[in-house]
């Protein structure tokens, strides 16, 4: 299993386990290019839009192999807290260190199909 396809796997979960992150591992994002740990704010980020959005998630998933970064191409989707629905593709680039753990995740996605979940999400 590739490392894109383990991260997904944990925010899907919400159960980023123990020996998947390096110590010190970050999240970026091209919407506001920035930097946060990835535990526990990345998770704890997901854990928020779910308690808005219930069915949230990254459906669609494929992932690519491409030494110590993997790519995992996927769509977010869900329905919003008035029964619209919003719809994104996306990409994780997932960067590993040499003991195969991961030590940066960045996150492609158009900020514009989000716009009603980041209205619901205030």
């Amino acid at each position: 299993m590739t490392a894109a396809a383990r991260v997904v796997d944990a925010l899907m979960t919400l159960d980023p386990g123990e020996s998947l992150f390096a110590p010190g591992a970050v999240t970026w994002h091209s919407f506001d290019e920035a930097e946060a740990p990835t535990v526990p704010d990345t998770i704890e980020a997901v854990r928020a839009i779910r308690r808005v959005v219930p069915d949230f998630g990254m459906y669609e998933v494929r992932t690519h192999d491409a030494g110590p970064v993997s790519f995992a191409q996927y769509t977010l989707r869900g329905t919003l807290p008035g029964g619209g629905a919003f719809r994104a593709p996306a990409v994780l680039a997932v960067h590993t260190g040499d003991d195969g753990r991961v030590v940066r995740i960045e996150e492609y996605v158009d900020t514009g199909q989000l716009a009603g979940l980041f209205a619901a999400l205030g």
